[in-house]
């Protein structure tokens, strides 16, 4: 499947003397009683996107499929100290209660790149009260679905949907980030709303729980073994999960998320050689 031109640049060969740190750190914060196995999704998706080092800080409940899914991850406890990561996603299954909700703010104020998604969209619209207003200056990559973005906007999920270009770029602006707004025809906008990349990969199929989280890793693997503007590595993550979905879809596969690790690392190792 051939990528197109503007986003080819997202997908380049790696150095012959490339090691686990040089391709990328991926932290993932995440997990809580009801949703233990969320961020061990966004953990596959890391590594299934090359990422050198993935560290999951997680609740006791998802060990297990930490130690199952995800063996050469590192695992500390939420609520402790968050390990250095080249980028550090935050959200997938965390909850909505006070504890969270102080991890996040606690989250944004400091430096370095971050991949907001899922509970911590909406602790995120909480602190900002739908108005941008942050602090620190952490560079972000927000990955709302039409209801998240709704959220953030302080709108119906209808306003969304009948205008989602708009409505990414306002949240990109209001946020300084850049955004992907999930769905059919992905949408990815930097934060000054000047560029716009609408993905064509994707199907039907991809209908189902988990395929966020699993974006939100390949995401941040991607941003950070490409480093640099934010962008760039968004829209090439975007294609590229939709692209190993259509290629499970066409092969008649179960639309598994683990069979959706496995063809993103398959298409990414392809892409990158």
């Amino acid at each position: 499947m051939e990528t197109p031109k503007e986003i080819a640049g997202g997908f380049c060969a790696r150095p012959r003397d490339a090691h686990k740190r040089s391709v990328g750190t991926v932290a993932v914060v995440g997990g809580s009683h009801g949703f233990p196995h969320a961020p061990v999704i966004a953990g596959l998706g890391a590594r299934a996107a090359g990422a050198g080092l993935v560290r999951l800080v997680v609740p006791t409940e998802s060990r297990c499929a930490a130690g199952a899914l995800l063996p050469e991850a590192t695992v500390s406890d939420l609520g402790g100290e968050i390990p250095h990561s080249d980028v550090t996603v935050v959200g997938p299954g965390l909850g909505l209660g006070d504890e969270a909700a102080v991890l996040v703010r606690d989250i944004l104020s400091k430096e370095g790149r971050l991949v907001v998604d899922a509970d911590a969209l909406t602790h995120l619209a909480a602190i900002c009260g739908n108005g941008g207003d942050r602090e620190g200056g952490a560079e972000l990559i927000l990955t709302p679905h039409e209801g998240e973005a709704a959220r953030l906007l302080g709108v119906d999920c209808a306003e969304v949907s009948r205008g989602r270009i708009a409505a990414a770029k306002e949240i990109a602006h209001r946020y300084r980030a850049t955004v992907v707004l999930k769905g059919p025809g992905t949408l990815v906008v930097s934060p000054d709303g000047g560029r716009v990349y609408e993905n064509p990969t994707g199907n039907p199929f991809m209908a189902l729980g988990g395929m966020g989280d699993l974006l939100s890793g390949v995401v941040a693997a991607r941003w950070a073994y490409l480093g640099g503007d934010a962008f760039l590595p968004a829209a090439s993550s975007a294609w590229l999960h939709g692209a190993a979905g259509d290629a499970i879809a066409a092969a008649g596969c179960d639309m598994s998320i683990v069979n959706m690790a496995a063809r993103i690392g398959s298409m990414r190792i392809f892409l990158d050689r």
